[in-house]
């Protein structure tokens, strides 16, 4: 269950962003690249859920709305941080593998028994 947490493919993203302080919806939309509205607004419901983050309504005039990490939340900095550490060192190396295997498959005939889908 904890591990759902953060295999979310955007999770990671919105607490990095989110560690630096609150941000309203449009901002994070901005600041996390490629995320639909829907998607986005999914994910921080399940981060709010999860007692990651807390949204904070202003009544004021326009409405303004922030979303900011919890305690619990910020406790993800360390690990993300990590995670992403990690990912930036190792990038290009997998992009190689994956080029490699990629080059590699293009080379396989149907008949080749490696290239039937495993049971």
């Amino acid at each position: 269950m904890a591990l759902d947490c953060l295999a979310h493919k955007w999770t990671v993203l919105i607490i990095l962003e989110l560690k630096r302080g609150p941000l309203r919806f449009s901002q994070l939309r901005k600041a996390v690249r490629g995320v639909t509205p829907q998607v986005l607004a999914q994910s921080l419901r399940e981060l709010q859920r999860n007692g990651m983050l807390v949204r904070r309504h202003f009544p004021e005039i326009p409405p303004r709305v922030e979303y900011g990490l919890t305690d619990l939340g910020l406790t993800l900095c360390e690990p993300v941080n990590a995670i992403r550490t990690w990912a930036e060192k190792h990038g290009p190396a997998i992009v190689e593998a994956r080029e490699r295997y990629d080059a590699d498959r293009s080379q396989i005939t149907p008949t080749d028994p490696v290239a039937t889908p495993l049971e």
